[in-house]
């Protein structure tokens, strides 16, 4: 299922439609940042060379899931499965990875 959120970027009023597991992953990210769905979309819009805005949010969580599981593994020492996804550890320290995940979408990683 698709839903549509209205967002400000800069001067210009517009709307995204995504699946709403992408919305729940963004807002999971927009908790962990302390940012607004604003803020965030304009943070993308930034750094979105060659993407539309809609396709620029789908990678950009992309990234940052595989970088905060990354992260994870290198704080916890534990070894990647391919066979299983785990939620993140509550216990681990808050890190602010959104920095880290739009430079390397600017990179085309």
């Amino acid at each position: 299922m698709k839903a549509k959120r209205n967002i400000q970027l800069v001067n210009v009023q517009t709307s995204v439609v995504l699946e709403t597991a992408i919305w729940d992953a963004v807002g999971e990210i927009l908790i962990r940042e302390n940012l607004d769905l604003n803020g965030f979309c304009q943070m993308v819009d930034k750094c979105r060379r060659g993407f539309n805005l809609t396709s620029a949010i789908r990678v950009v969580v992309m990234i940052y899931y595989r970088t905060l599981a990354h992260e994870q593994q290198q704080f916890t020492g534990a070894k990647p499965s391919l066979n299983q996804l785990n939620a993140p550890n509550p216990e681990l320290p808050p890190i602010s990875l959104l920095p880290i995940v739009l430079k390397s979408f600017r990179k085309g990683l």
